[in-house]
């Protein structure tokens, strides 16, 4: 496999982890009557089968939405809504009828996990069968639909990777990856890569000679020279373990995605090059493969199931605080001076703030004075009018109120400032800034600042003290609208990030 390939691959895990994420770390305030769970099933599209064999599959059922789902139900029948056929050899998950799995409530951003079965007959059609998983909400409404081919085939190879357990990690620690990789099918493949690959602030040893950092995924790809047979199941050494660690700062409690996947290798794999490169280094030892059990095989056919190559875990990290500090501003001139303030958020550590992968959304709330009138917003601001975002789109002026969106990991001593462009009217009192770091911030009382009205040149009178955040700035249905908005931030654009010195 190409190493691009890959990398769209896992970036679709990733994806979807993300969604759930940011689903998850929507205010709590959104309006049912407004808004609805969103349910998505994601299971392969193609399963192919060998010589009668069984083969399982795992499918998983998110709440992607900002809402819970209730009664989710799901559904598997053929691709015109008829029972399965029998010559599909389809066995239900277990605890699930033959014609569904009663789900029931999911949380926002929370999934479950099934598996069902496939033992095709002689009988399979030579183009095969469609199987359709379906997920239906309490009111029968169905919200997702998923068609998945089943296939028979003579010969192949059919990696599959064994399941990696979720791990509990503390900041600056590491723990031991199990990596098991089975050829489930009746040809030989020469030449092997496992790759393990990761969110931010996780990273994977790269001291063996036959592995090479992979930069984009935050891991490694290591190649392995030897040949996996039909049956044969081989593991990482535990002479040479393979370990996965948490930086020192890495943001907590959260939860960050990580996976492993193998996969066969050709004579012009990028996988292979880079592998090669890196082994013209002799000082390192190289990682080990060593099997499980073997059997004999023949001649090497291509992967007829390259789906279950891939087993993905969770790294849960511990707590880890860093302190949410709301940054201020001063409109200082004369009345009919047009000046701009910088105002947001600073990380004053002594971890990296949490981000939308790990759950958590940064949001400052800003309240502009009423001695100043607007004529310019930060693209990443949002105005909030009755408690509901107004525009299609950051950055336009409407009122004194807006939200605006932070997000990136934000590390020690980097902030997120967003600017507010306007005319001064006259002495008010000062308006507010008011950040929220959630359970990871340490310290509350620097939460709220300032954004005062000095006035100069014959002016009078100032900023009075702060009087609080805007009551109600993000209550009701508008939430989640807001939240459908930083979604669209986290994947069209970067917030930039200022180093404040100490």
């Amino acid at each position: 496999m190409r190493l691009h390939t890959f990398l769209g691959r896992f970036a679709l895990s990733l994806a979807l982890v993300g969604l759930a994420s940011i689903g998850s770390a929507l205010p709590a305030q959104a309006d049912p009557e407004e808004e609805r769970a969103e349910v998505e099933v994601f299971v392969p599209d193609r399963i192919v089968t060998l010589d009668g064999k069984a083969k399982t599959v795992e499918f998983q059922v998110f709440n992607v939405g900002g809402v819970p789902a209730e009664g989710v139900r799901v559904e598997f029948t053929d691709d015109d809504g008829s029972p399965i056929p029998a010559s599909v050899g389809f066995t239900a998950p277990e605890g699930c009828a033959p014609d569904g799995c009663d789900v029931g409530e999911l949380a926002v951003g929370a999934r479950k996990s099934y598996k069902f079965q496939v033992r095709p007959t002689a009988d399979l059609p030579e183009l095969g069968e469609t199987v359709t998983v379906s997920a239906r909400d309490g009111s029968g409404e169905s919200v997702s639909l998923a068609h998945v081919s089943v296939l028979r085939a003579e010969a192949g190879v059919d990696l599959e990777v064994g399941t990696i357990e979720d791990m509990k990690v503390a900041p600056g620690k590491s723990a031991t990856v199990p990596v098991v990789v089975r050829n489930a099918g009746n040809r030989p493949v020469e030449g092997l890569a496992v790759i393990l690959a990761g969110a931010p602030f996780l990273s994977f040893a790269s001291t063996y000679s036959n592995c090479v950092k992979v930069d984009e995924l935050f891991g490694v790809a290591c190649v392995f020279e030897q040949t996996l047979g039909a049956d044969e199941v081989f593991t990482l050494s535990a002479a040479t373990p393979m370990r996965v660690k948490v930086a020192a700062n890495a943001p907590g409690p959260g939860e960050y995605f990580a996976g492993a996947i193998a996969t066969g290798l050709d004579e012009d794999s990028d996988l292979a090059l880079l592998a090669a490169r890196e082994r013209a280094s002799t000082a390192k030892a190289p990682l080990k493969l060593v099997p499980v059990n073997q059997r004999r095989s023949s001649a090497a056919e291509g992967e007829l199931n390259d789906w279950d190559n891939i087993a993905s875990f969770f790294v849960k990290v511990s707590k880890n605080p860093a302190d949410n500090v709301a940054v201020g501003a001063t409109f200082t001139g004369a009345v009919g001076d047009t000046r701009t303030v910088k105002v947001g958020v600073r990380n004053d550590g002594p971890a990296a703030m949490l981000g939308p992968l790990q759950g958590w959304i940064s949001f400052s709330k800003v309240r502009i004075p009423a001695g100043v009138e607007l004529t310019k917003v930060d693209r990443d601001c949002m105005a909030v009018v009755d408690g509901k975002p107004v525009g299609d789109d950051g950055g336009e002026v409407h009122g004194r109120d807006y939200v605006c969106i932070a997000i990136e990991n934000l590390g020690k001593g980097e902030q997120a400032v967003f600017s507010f462009t306007g005319t001064i009217t006259g002495a008010s009192s000062a308006g507010s800034v008011t950040v929220d770091g959630g359970e990871q911030d340490s310290k509350k009382s620097n939460d709220v600042a300032q954004i005062a009205v000095q006035l100069t040149a014959g002016g009078s009178g100032g900023g009075l003290p702060v009087t609080g955040a805007p009551a109600g700035l993000l209550a009701g249905g508008g939430a989640l609208l807001l939240a459908a908005g930083a979604a669209a931030f986290v994947i069209a654009r970067r917030r930039r990030i200022v180093t404040v010195a100490e």
